[in-house]
């Protein structure tokens, strides 16, 4: 199965577009108190990546994006439209980037060493991305949150920081943390899930490996 082929490709983000509205609309593996979801919603975009390359996967981003926000009881509204995907992108962005330099996803999924150098790399890019557009974007655009505000909130870790309390931390500090522990949680899921999905799928349809997935 020749999987290069242009017209193939956008089919493959058209049809995983809505996969991802569909497990949007489904309940969230867990909801912290400041109302960050984990949940399997980024999935399709890394399967889309593994099968099809990098382009079609964002191009699958880009079309059930605007829905993610809208869809299901926690979907978030235009927050959730703009959080998810600026999270998630760097779940395959940067392992896709690691795929091309050495020839291939395939290729990637074997080197577990180099995997897991990407993953880790991925992680952080994640955690760092969305603790900075929370803390200067999202939280004070959407909800009208100044810094003292947000570390204010996150001073009271007993009601919004699980990670603050078993840190021992406040403030910014909880912040922080409450953050990237979350990010990296949800990251692993994806990675974790995704990497299963594709060695599945490689062992059982070996053709697909043959084919150019990292572009």
């Amino acid at each position: 199965m020749n999987l290069d082929r242009p017209t193939i490709k956008i089919a493959g983000a058209a049809i995983l577009a809505p996969l991802t509205i569909l497990l949007q609309s489904l309940p969230p593996i867990f909801i912290t108190p400041w109302m960050l979801r984990v949940d399997l919603v980024a999935i399709p975009w890394m399967i889309c990546w593994i099968l099809f390359g990098l382009k079609p996967a964002l191009l699958s981003l880009i079309i059930s994006a605007p829905l993610v926000g809208f869809v299901g009881p926690f979907a978030g509204g235009a927050i959730g439209a703009i959080m998810k995907p600026l999270a998630s992108v760097w779940m395959f962005l940067i392992p896709a980037i690691f795929a091309w330099k050495i020839g291939g996803t395939k290729k990637l999924l074997e080197n577990k060493r180099l995997f897991i150098v990407a993953g880790i790399l991925a992680l952080a890019v994640r955690a760092a991305v969305t603790i900075c557009v929370n803390f200067y974007f999202a939280l004070p655009v959407f909800y009208g949150m100044t810094p003292d505000i947000i570390i204010g909130m996150f001073s009271d870790t007993a009601n919004i920081s699980f990670f603050g309390n078993w840190l021992g931390v406040l403030g910014l500090g909880a912040f922080v943390a409450e953050v990237a522990i979350w990010n990296t949680i949800q990251g692993i899921i994806d990675l974790v899930a995704t990497t299963i999905f594709a060695l599945v799928i490689f062992q059982r349809i070996p053709s697909l490996a043959t084919d150019k997935k990292s572009t």
